[in-house]
């Protein structure tokens, strides 16, 4: 490991632990809900009783929280207001009444002016074909008053969400997205990551709210004097630092939002992208909160206008490896994993017209450099690939691991690398299940991946990487096709292949990812583990599907 830049991490990750915020933090706005559900909803028999909506209310809730609190990218703002609940989750209607599927304007008359509480009241039904007239494929619908920044809660406001939306995963965004429209706004066509889209993609939940909205949630709030406050915000209502201390519980910043250190709040993500909308070549490094997806443009990676198309973190050396391919060779570079700036350019690979598209990290099996390695995937002629392994000492010579076996070798341009289950993950657009694994004893001659079991998300031009903090990978990739391409996040379960809610970020190009620790090396050695409370926690897996919200 290099001491001196393990010294000058370890002392900012110091500072970072027990430096107070310079300005103060900002009291939430808080918004109680009082939540019903549906009494044909509940069926102890398969195990769906009030006490399992109620867990899935709160923690869809907490999900919509977390869009809201924390930032997707530079064109989002941090909002510090939070939905809650004062009062318990309670059923309503009559068994066989029809509530539980609003499809009338009558239906609609009686949450609205039946079962409504003075306040806000949310409503969780089946399903519904009617918000204000026909709408047959809403999963949501809600009350929207006039703007009147009156720092108070309208009386007689509602909404209703679907089970549908639950069992798609969007649970948490059509809620933030409903509560928007209780508060007066409107449904928008950009930025893709805007929560206020009439359309939710899965995946894909956009949290992305402009400095206007984020103004009318906080008027829209029920409680004028909430006693919370949002730890990694400034006074200003700009996000701290990541890695800023936020609480006494071992709490750090991430994207505006407190996580604890030893999960995805402990990482932080250099991804080789190209930062906007055209799709261009990936010179830039960007940086990326763990936590909430979160990411500034650090600049060109290199002095010249180079396409860096892998990277990976060696923990022991605390280096970030880069490869940039070229005819003729592909050109191994070391990168500074604070600065995401070129350092020197360490080997080159005569590969001709091959070239690598994706990298992991071997530790082996001390702490010493001397049995690392990278892991790579070389794309051959004809769309064929070879895992190679790069000894970091001499990356010069790429050694043969063995043929992957799968045509289409280009589409498994993701990969990372698990020493505690020995496995190579890969994420490509191949489904039910984008999650692809390799069990590095299966290799060589040749090396045939598997699929993770079950549906998932799947990704075009995916990023992946593992972290030793947490854990956990984390993927990065896009979808759908020009000019509505998307770029997602995801954290990903390499021993399951579990997904974490995708998250639709402020767009850019992803090529090379490696997770770097946050704010320095043993992180999760200094404090204990333990889930915090507060504004931005809930995930959960989801499918792909478009569908309208009222």
């Amino acid at each position: 490991m290099n001491p001196s830049a393990s010294l000058s991490r370890l002392l900012a990750l110091l500072f970072f632990l027990w430096a107070s915020p310079a300005l103060a933090a900002p009291e939430v706005d808080l918004h109680d809900l009082t939540w019903f559900v549906h009494v044909d909803l509940i069926d102890a028999g398969v195990g769906r009783d009030l006490a399992f909506w109620t867990n899935v209310i709160e923690e869809s809730v907490e999900g919509g929280n977390r869009l809201l609190a924390g930032r997707n990218g530079p064109v989002d703002n941090v909002c510090c207001t939070k939905m809650t609940h004062s009062v318990a989750v309670t059923t309503f209607g009559n068994a066989g009444d029809g509530l539980d599927v609003i499809d009338s304007m009558a239906d609609q008359t009686a949450l609205a002016d039946d079962w409504s509480v003075p306040g806000s009241s949310a409503f969780l039904v089946d399903s519904l074909t009617y918000c204000n007239g026909s709408s047959p494929s809403a999963i949501g619908c809600a009350r929207r008053p006039s703007c009147t920044s009156n720092g108070d809660d309208d009386p007689d406001l509602w909404m209703y969400v679907t089970v549908e939306s639950y069992e798609d995963g969007t649970l948490p965004s059509v809620i933030a997205h409903e509560r928007g429209h209780n508060a007066c706004l409107q449904h928008v066509s950009t930025p893709k990551c805007a929560l206020m889209q009439g359309t939710v993609f899965t995946p894909g939940l956009g949290g992305c709210l402009t400095t206007t909205e984020c103004a009318h949630m906080r008027d829209a709030r029920t409680e004028t004097s909430s006693g919370e406050f949002c730890n990694c915000h400034d006074d200003a209502g700009s996000p701290l630092a990541d890695g800023a201390k936020c609480d006494d519980a071992g709490g750090i910043c991430s994207g505006g939002c407190c996580g604890p250190m030893t999960g995805d709040a402990g990482v932080h993500l250099l991804a080789a992208a190209d930062p906007g909308d055209a799709g261009l070549a990936p010179e830039d490094m960007l940086r990326i909160s763990g936590y909430t997806g979160d990411w500034t443009d650090l600049g060109p990676i290199t002095g010249a206008a180079d396409d860096v198309r892998a990277l990976a973190y060696s923990t022991d050396g605390d280096l970030v490896y880069g490869i940039v391919p070229t005819v003729g060779d592909d050109r191994v570079i070391t990168i500074d994993p604070d600065t995401g700036l070129q350092l020197a350019t360490v080997g080159f690979i005569a590969n001709g017209t091959d070239e690598f598209v994706s990298l992991a990290y071997d530790p082996g099996a001390t702490s010493a450099t001397t049995d690392d390695r990278l892991i790579g995937l070389e794309v051959t002629t004809g769309d064929t690939g070879e895992l190679r392994w790069i000894d970091p000492a001499s990356p010069n010579t790429a050694h043969l691991l063995g043929s992957l076996g799968w045509a289409q070798a280009s589409a498994f341009s993701s990969l990372a690398f698990d020493p505690t289950l020995d496995k190579l993950l890969f994420a490509t657009p191949f489904g039910p299940n984008g999650l692809w694994e390799l069990d590095m004893g299966s290799c060589p001659p040749s090396c045939s991946p598997s699929q993770f079991p079950g549906t998932g998300p799947f990704w075009t031009g995916a990023s992946m990487t593992w972290s030793a903090e947490s854990g956990m990978a984390y993927v990065i990739g896009t979808s759908f096709a020009a000019p509505g391409t998307r770029t997602f996040y995801n954290v990903v379960d390499p021993a399951t292949g579990a997904t974490s809610e995708t998250l639709s970020l402020d767009r850019f190009t992803p090529a090379g990812l490696a997770s770097v620790p946050e704010p320095g090396p043993g992180l999760g050695l200094l404090v204990g583990a333990g889930l915090l409370g507060g504004l931005c926690r809930a995930r959960g897996a989801q499918r792909r599907r478009s569908s309208p919200i009222r």
